[in-house]
Formats: structure tokens, C-alpha cells, sequence
């Protein structure tokens, strides 16, 4: 079932390189911060993504960090994706700084700057580190899926997988082999 689900995020997981690779770090971020959403929709009854479903997620699979809670994650999902921003009234943070690797390959990640009692610190994170650790997250969940204990998550895993967009090849008349991101309603497993 793990190489199922390795070739069902195939898609995502060369997209984050693509976007490495290319230095494309505000679209990786924006894709980063939304994963969790799909993944927690794919193992959940009803295929939806809903803030609690998020944050239990996250609390599965990102383990108990204090320094960016699911909480945390959550609050820049919400910021950057639904109004552009990086400064946030929830959460522990009242910024986020999100930086790529220096010139000479320096990582600045998790740093926090305080700005006194009267303002919530900034957080610096490096989107590079945060796409190492969101990978390590997912495949952390495609394990735990096989649990006896989470039979019930692996069988809406099962079900909803099918859904999830994948890149293939799409015949357009009078325009051959045109490579298009589609939705694939083939892709499921057997439960």
C-alpha cells in the first residue's frame, strides 16, 4: 500500500523538487502548507479538509514541536493562502519570515526574533528545510496508515486517493501526447 500511496503523491513530491530545483520557493511554500489539508481530507469519512482535521494531522505526523505547533502551521496556512500574508494575529508568532538557502548554501531555519513584550516574535523558517521535513511528515503517514489501529483512516485513504489530481497525458483532437495536469477518477485501490 506505501508505494500506492508513493505513486499517488508522485505528482506533489516532483513538483516540491521541480520548485527547488528551480528556486521557486514562494510556490513551494504555497504548496507545502496546503499538503496536510489533503492529506487529512484523503483519511477523513466525508474526502473534506477541516481545521481540526489539519491540526490532528499535524500533531500525528509533525510530531509535539513546541517551536512551530500544528497550531502555528495552521495560522500561516490561513494567512498566506486565503489573504497573501505573513503576519498573523494566531498562533504564538505575530510573523513569519520564510527564507531560502544562502549563496553559499546556509540554512536560516526556525530562528526566532523577539521583539519585546509588547509584540509577538518573528519566526524564520526556510522553506528548503520545510519541504525535507513536510516529505518526511507525509511518508510518516503513509507508515502509520498500515497500522491495525488505523484501519478505518486507510480504508478513506482507499476510497478518496482516486481523487487526487496527478499529472498524465491527455489526448487533445488534432494536438498528440500534450502532458496536462488532470484528475485522475482511475487511480483507486482496492479495499
Amino acid at each position: 500500500m506505501t508505494t500506492q500511496l508513493e505513486e499517488a503523491f508522485a505528482t506533489y513530491f516532483e513538483e516540491i523538487e521541480r520548485c527547488k530545483v528551480a528556486q521557486c520557493y514562494w510556490s513551494l511554500l504555497h504548496l507545502l502548507v496546503i499538503l496536510p489539508d489533503i492529506c487529512a481530507a484523503l483519511e477523513s469519512d466525508n474526502g473534506e479538509a477541516k481545521r481540526d482535521r489539519y491540526l490532528n494531522w499535524c500533531k500525528r505526523h509533525f510530531g509535539r514541536d513546541k517551536t512551530f505547533t500544528p497550531e502555528d502551521r495552521y495560522a500561516v496556512r490561513c494567512a498566506l493562502l486565503h489573504q497573501g500574508r505573513t503576519v498573523t494575529d494566531k498562533g504564538q508568532y505575530g510573523s513569519y519570515s520564510f527564507v531560502q538557502p544562502t549563496a553559499t548554501g546556509g540554512i536560516l531555519h526556525r530562528l526566532v526574533h523577539d521583539f519585546g513584550p509588547e509584540h509577538k516574535p518573528n519566526f524564520t523558517l526556510d522553506v528548503s528545510s520545510m519541504a525535507l521535513e513536510t516529505v518526511q511528515a507525509i511518508r510518516s503517514w503513509f507508515a502509520d496508515l498500515q497500522a491495525v489501529e488505523n484501519a478505518r483512516r486507510l480504508h478513506n485513504v482507499k476510497r478518496h486517493v482516486r481523487w487526487l489530481a496527478r499529472k498524465g497525458e491527455k489526448i487533445i483532437p488534432g494536438i498528440s501526447g500534450t502532458t496536462v495536469q488532470t484528475t485522475s477518477s482511475t487511480g483507486g485501490f482496492s479495499s
